[in-house]
């Protein structure tokens, strides 16, 4: 971003978290395992790609995808200097 350039405005997080779960979409009528194989209760949730998962199991998985994100690129760019 360039100076004096004020960042993109970014919506505002949902009130549940880091995920809006309130679309029709993420329930089934049937409940199925977590994805995330917590060991938890079966679950009526779906997460984007419609796979069935808690909505904690899916968003503790992304942020454990963003950190691995981050660690590589951050061990990437220590390499490079």
């Amino acid at each position: 971003m360039a100076r004096g350039q004020s960042p993109p405005s970014r919506r505002d997080l949902p009130p549940s978290g880091v995920l809006d779960w309130s679309n029709r979409k993420h329930w089934k009528r049937k409940a199925l395992p977590c994805r995330y194989q917590c060991g938890g209760l079966p679950t009526h949730l779906r997460d984007s790609t419609g796979a069935p998962a808690h909505k904690v199991c899916a968003e503790v998985a992304i942020v454990q995808q963003i950190q691995e994100y981050a660690d590589a690129y951050e061990n990437e760019r220590l390499r490079l200097t």
